[in-house]
């Protein structure tokens, strides 16, 4: 059995009722304490001392020194290394058109190491199970600390949204086009229906034209969202559309290229750019807010029908979960 997860509840350091961010993240003191870890210091002080990228007989180097400790990982033990040869997969297609092949730095491989455990656990065990499992850990941490410290029990809307808070430059978009890869990989491993739409959303035309060009180095097949294109939104079986907030609307008035978030019905995969800009105005919140109430964010009556949306986005409120 892993050791007894440690207790950060106490260790505060600012005024009463405040909490650093990471104290607000369950879903990622869930993630660390699947792999024995009490928190994010603990975590990057150890794997730092890994070496970066693969070895030549396969495995990470991180991985190896995941392995390598003496702790049990609950059931990922022997997990660890499928979700680590995926890693490399899905690296290997992003850099086969690139002069410059891309290594991950360690916090970015614990990064997709972390979504490959998220939707495995989603996909394979269905969202059911997984919130069980999340709401069990839950309980157990608001047992251990201060009702002020305690964290909000997941619904089953939490299940469908990823959100990845990371520094400038640390590399979000490189993690984007992984998470594509990884989506699309679990989405058809357990013999799910493609979605009927891959939205990116950015914040404006200049990144809507940086993420095509850096999709498409990667492999990605991208283009601008055209409403007046034959058959509609899609430019190919696993295209991502891109678009910008300003365009989503609640209702279609007037000229200009503007689209009705109802557009977009069926099952989506949604990836959100820098969605923290514009948290302070109105028009940004109305706007994410439509995209909140699209069909894919309503959880659908067969477990099959279930879509995951991995927003590459800073969420708003109190419920920070990743």
């Amino acid at each position: 059995m892993p050791p007894r997860r440690r207790n950060q509840c106490r260790q505060q350091s600012a005024a009463p009722g405040y909490r650093q961010l990471e104290r607000r993240m369950s879903l990622l003191a869930w993630l660390h304490h699947l792999l024995g870890y009490g928190g994010t210091a603990e975590l990057l002080d150890d794997i730092k001392q890994a070496d970066e990228g693969f070895t030549p007989e396969g495995p990470s180097h991180v991985y190896l020194r995941l392995s390598s400790r003496s702790v049990r990982f609950h059931d990922l033990t022997e997990r660890l290394a499928k979700y680590d040869a995926n890693i490399r997969a899905h690296l290997a297609a992003m850099n086969a058109g690139r002069a410059e092949t891309i290594t991950l730095r360690y916090f970015q491989y614990l990064a997709a190491l972390y979504t490959e455990i998220y939707l495995d656990c989603y996909c394979r065990r269905s969202p059911s199970v997984l919130l069980c499992r999340l709401n069990d850990f839950v309980r157990q941490h608001n047992i251990d600390c201060r009702p002020n410290e305690h964290y909000a029990e997941f619904d089953e809307l939490d299940l469908q949204k990823l959100a990845f808070w990371m520094a400038t430059g640390s590399g979000k978009t490189l993690l984007l086009h992984l998470n594509y890869r990884q989506f699309l990989h679990y989405n058809g491993e357990h013999g799910l229906p493609p979605p009927d739409n891959i939205l990116l959303i950015t914040p404006n035309e200049g990144l809507s034209r940086q993420h095509i060009e850096e999709m498409q180095a990667s492999n990605i097949p991208a283009a601008r969202f055209n409403p007046d294109a034959a058959g509609g939104m899609f430019g190919g079986t696993g295209t991502v559309q891109v678009t910008e907030i300003t365009r989503l609307v609640e209702e279609k008035r007037g000229g200009g290229i503007r689209v009705p978030v109802e557009t977009f019905e069926g099952d989506n995969l949604i990836f959100v750019d820098e969605g923290h800009k514009g948290s302070g105005g109105n028009a940004w919140r109305s706007r994410r807010g439509g995209c909140r109430r699209w069909p894919d964010w309503r959880w659908a009556q067969r477990l099959r029908r279930e879509r995951l949306a991995v927003a590459a986005r800073c969420p708003e409120g109190n419920r920070v979960h990743l």
